[in-house]
């Protein structure tokens, strides 16, 4: 068996963002500037395109979900009223709802709206209250206890998950596509680097030049 051994493909050192781009637009000549080495730098370019993009998009989703659940939290907000409500009993506590990791507490109590009508129910309460206690709530306009409208820094949290998660997945899509580009590119090379040790390694051996010799 012939002691000649086939080196290691040359793929060089991995080149920098600018030489990923010079490369890509065929202004590299030397060894590294084959036809495969300039289809991998197109597509790292390409993927950092689009992960630019991504970003764009992301923030482009952003912007129009806090624009419009920041008007409907305004509109939400502008058609509730404060009362105060009157506890009408002891306050009762549900183990059920918990809050923060704490049962939450509920009281019956009475309120009247601005309109002059008057409403009882269960409202959430704090702990240490007692009958004849008042309490601020907000109603909405059936008079019904409601929660007040998310605030700005919920609205901003809201939209920036949004944006970020959009981000994520074409991120996700584009280095996907990079990872499955790479591989076709890296099987093209070694197709090709077998096909020219094939063709010149008798030659580089010299080989060619004694047929009998075994090594």
């Amino acid at each position: 068996m012939s002691s000649t051994h086939r080196p290691a493909r040359p793929d060089g050192p991995p080149a920098q963002p600018c030489g990923h781009l010079r490369r890509a637009l065929g202004r590299e000549h030397n060894p590294l500037g084959r036809a495969v080495d300039r289809a991998r730098s197109r597509a790292v370019v390409l993927t950092v395109l689009g992960i630019a993009l991504a970003a764009l998009l992301g923030a482009g989703a952003a912007v129009p979900r806090y624009t419009a659940e920041q008007r409907a939290a305004a509109a939400a907000a502008a058609r509730l009223q404060k009362v105060d409500a009157v506890l009408q009993g002891p306050v009762r506590t549900v183990e059920a709802a918990v809050v923060g990791g704490r049962p939450a507490y509920h009281a019956d109590a009475a309120w009247t709206r601005s309109d002059g009508r008057h409403h009882t129910g269960s409202i959430d309460v704090p702990r240490n209250t007692g009958p004849g206690a008042t309490v601020v709530i907000l109603v909405d306009e059936d008079g019904r206890p409601t929660a007040a409208p998310p605030g700005t820094a919920d609205l901003v949290a809201d939209a920036v998950c949004v944006g970020l998660s959009l981000f994520g997945l074409l991120g996700a899509l584009l280095f996907t596509g990079l990872l499955a580009r790479l591989s076709v590119l890296d099987r093209r090379a070694d197709r090709a680097w077998t096909r020219s040790w094939a063709r010149w390694e008798p030659v580089w051996s010299g080989r060619d030049r004694h047929p009998g010799h075994d090594g």
